[in-house]
């Protein structure tokens, strides 16, 4: 039965009397064709595709079936089925004739091989029973067998440097099917003016609490001192003003490297630097000295008669905020900006009291996160007036012997308040045992850079791991100028920035300012930079960045690929001459008909796996799918893809193909939380999207089931990973081929 029809009448006469009526009837076709055909097929794939025929005639027909494969137009092409030869060749386009008992149903197969060459086919059946017939035409696309990947390295180079990258893999010539498309060397230099460009974010910032007035206060006062300093960056940066358009750095969507479309991810507006109409041109130095002014007179409005800050302005008092906007008065002062001292002074006063009023003799009431935190900030003035007296010498001595004795119990933040505390204050030996028991937990390598596994509770104000670095920067800076652990700090800052943006006011005002003194100190603002990049055996292709002019984001060699020689050009040398830090990235694409066997990726890596699922009584057990491993039609499988990212990224996408003969168990996009991660999944006919808006360093394993429901030999490409910030960084799993058993 086709449909099944109901038919109700109601009947109401003039003296009330009710009566109805039901009867059902049916419509049924006496033949009926079913194709089971999936939903594509990859080049080179094998699929036994089943007829399934259906009777509800009273006698047995015996039916005579057809089955063509169609060109896109939908019309009949001889030449078409001929590629289609896996079993459906000459032979098999004379009619197949079966017997249907009546009422019942009978089933054909046919097997299909996926020619080379991509398109959309249909497949038509019809099954054909004296007067009677039926027939269905079902869409079939070939999907590209050939996979496009990329290899990639990536190096930092400091001052006076030469590094080298090479492709060990892209010498051998035992793929005959590879095509090496192109090779692209990417230099990003001038990377203090990269730092500057995050502060358009702190001004465009949406809020009016104090704390981001505050930090906006701060950064357009380092900007104007620096503008005064180096006239050369004054005039880099009212052209850098000019340029920019948005709050945050946009993608570059023509970046060669770039493999997967904006179009394909939910991020089209951060992929245009967000949603800024009108954007304040705060690199310019005019504009910049303005800012600093009117976030100052909004601070002054704000304080309160005590001398306290609220958090936003006509609020209640706030001892932290006004001790966090203290600090940042600090920092302005520093650098010659207008503080008002009498704001200040006011500001200490309402503090001193309130540790005071709050402690009682009992320091333990306060706590040692905000003592330390008190402490660190009266003694980071240009000098003493500005805390006015407030708190006497004894009470900092006290408070700095108390949070002293509990320095083990402190977090890596909170260390280095305490060990520039303790050097400011004349206690330089105890000022390196706290700070060492720092610095011993920190790792460094060569990518990287200096830094420590993120802290497990990074949403509190001494815990947050961008913060963190950059006051490591600052301790290092001042009381051990010499460690040369001070550039992996600056590496690591700077990488994090550009695999994504700094995520707060807060963390990019300390970012910023700790970078600026360190490229203070080691005279790197204002300096002419010279890179050479030698491909092979090539001319070295020289770049120059001077300090007024800003080069853009990427200097880019890119090799074609008919220009490529393997056996010279898989090694690729980066030489810097100059003062400075410098990115070098070198991304080798090429495609190729053969399935990696194994993944490759430098910050990112990608493995995939796939697992039988066995019910036994109540319990699930996973058997690991070896390559080549049949497996049988209905047969459950689980699909682990296990994700590590070196360091945090921003908007990253990965893409996970899924074999032709498989359907999803689950065909609902949506928001997924595993593992500690929060992402997107999106559910595709030829495989799953996974989009991370936050992917922190770390190992990340994913989980997908998906049935077989044709038999066939089918081919499932590698998945593929890409930092939308910065494409050059992807990685790419191993492929597999998965054979299927009736």
């Amino acid at each position: 039965p086709v449909t099944s029809w109901n038919l109700w009448v109601h009947a109401v006469t003039a003296d009330l009397r009710v009566g109805s009526a039901q009867r059902e009837t049916r419509s049924a076709k006496e033949l009926m064709v079913r194709p089971y055909v999936p939903r594509f097929m990859r080049e080179g794939d094998r699929a036994d595709l089943k007829v399934v025929l259906n009777s509800a005639a009273e006698l047995d027909l015996s039916t005579s079936v057809t089955l063509d494969v169609l060109d896109a137009d939908g019309g009949r092409d001889a030449s078409v089925l001929d590629l289609f030869s896996g079993g459906v060749g000459k032979g098999d386009r004379r009619p197949k004739t079966v017997k249907v008992a009546k009422g019942g149903s009978a089933t054909l197969q046919y097997a299909l091989a996926a020619p080379a060459r991509v398109g959309l086919y249909a497949v038509k059946v019809v099954a054909t029973s004296g007067n009677v017939s039926d027939g269905e035409l079902r869409p079939m696309p070939v999907l590209p067998s050939r996979v496009h990947l990329t290899q990639s390295r990536f190096v930092t180079l400091k001052n006076a440097d030469r590094k080298e990258l090479t492709f060990p893999e892209m010498k051998r010539t035992d793929d005959p099917s590879r095509i090496d498309e192109q090779l692209v060397v990417g230099v990003d230099a001038q990377l203090a003016y990269t730092v500057l460009g995050a502060v358009p974010y702190l001004v465009e910032y949406p809020y009016e609490c104090t704390e981001q007035t505050m930090n906006r206060f701060v950064s357009t006062a380092i900007l104007s001192s620096l503008f005064k300093q180096y006239p050369s960056i004054a005039k880099m940066s009212a052209k850098l003003a000019a340029d920019r358009s948005t709050e945050l750095e946009t993608w570059d969507a023509a970046d060669p490297n770039r493999k997967m479309g904006l179009e394909e991810t939910p991020w089209l507006m951060e992929s245009r630097g967000g949603g800024t109409a009108r954007l304040i041109k705060v690199l310019d130095p005019k504009v910049a000295a303005a800012q600093r002014d009117e976030a100052i007179a909004k601070l002054r409005k704000a304080q309160l008669s005590s001398g306290a800050f609220p958090w936003w302005s006509g609020g209640p008092s706030s001892p932290y905020m006004t001790l966090y906007l203290a600090g940042g008065l600090a920092r302005a002062a520093e650098y010659q900006a207008p503080v008002p001292k009498e704001m200040t002074q006011r500001a200490w006063q309402y503090l001193a009291d309130y540790y005071r009023r709050e402690t009682n003799g009992d320091l333990k009431k306060l706590g040692y996160e905000f003592l330390t935190l008190l402490n660190y900030t009266a003694s980071a003035y240009p000098d003493e007036s500005y805390v006015g007296g407030a708190l006497k010498p004894e009470e900092r001595k006290q408070i700095l012997g108390w949070t002293f004795d509990h320095w083990k119990g402190h977090s890596p933040y909170l260390k280095g308040l305490l060990a520039l505390t303790l050097k400011r204050m004349g206690r330089p030996n105890d000022a390196k045992l706290v700070w060492d028991s720092v610095m011993d937990s920190a790792k460094t390598t060569p990518d990287q850079g200096t830094f420590w596994a993120p802290e497990d509770r990074a949403w509190l104000w001494y815990n947050d791991t961008v913060e963190t670095q950059a006051q490591a920067l600052r301790v290092l800076t001042e009381l051990q100028p010499q460690d040369p652990r001070r550039d992996g700090l600056v590496q690591w800052l700077l990488l994090n920035k550009k695999l994504s943006h700094w995520k707060s006011t807060r963390a990019t005002s300390e970012a910023v300012y700790a970078l600026v003194k360190y490229l203070e100190q080691e005279r790197a603002l204002g300096v002419r930079e010279e890179i050479a990049v030698s491909v092979g055996d090539r001319s070295p292709v020289r770049y120059v960045f001077e300090p007024d002019e800003y080069q853009g984001k990427h200097q880019q060699v890119v090799i074609p690929g008919a220009e490529l020689k393997p056996a010279t050009d898989a090694t690729v040398v980066v030489e810097k001459s100059t003062k400075g830090f410098a990115f070098a990235s070198a991304a080798w694409h090429f495609s190729t008909e053969k399935l990696p066997a194994e993944g490759s990726g430098d910050f990112f890596s990608l493995s995939r796996r796939y697992f039988r699922r066995e019910s036994r009584g109540r319990e699930v057990t996973l058997q690991p799918l070896v390559d080549g491993a049949a497996i049988h039609v209905g047969d459950e499988l689980e699909v682990q893809i296990s994700l590590r990212s070196k360091h945090a990224a921003e908007y990253v996408h990965l893409r996970d193909p899924r074999g032709a003969g498989f359907e999803p168990e689950s065909a609902t996009s949506g928001y997924r939380w595993q593992t500690g991660l929060g992402y997107y999944e999106e559910v595709r006919d030829s495989g799953e999207s996974f989009f991370f808006e936050w992917l922190p360093a770390g190992e990340y394993t994913f989980k997908e089931r998906v049935r077989a429901t044709m038999s066939g030999t089918f081919r499932v490409g590698p998945a593929t990973v890409q930092s939308m910030y910065a494409p050059e960084f992807n990685a790419y799993s191993a492929g597999h081929v998965i054979p299927v058993s009736p």
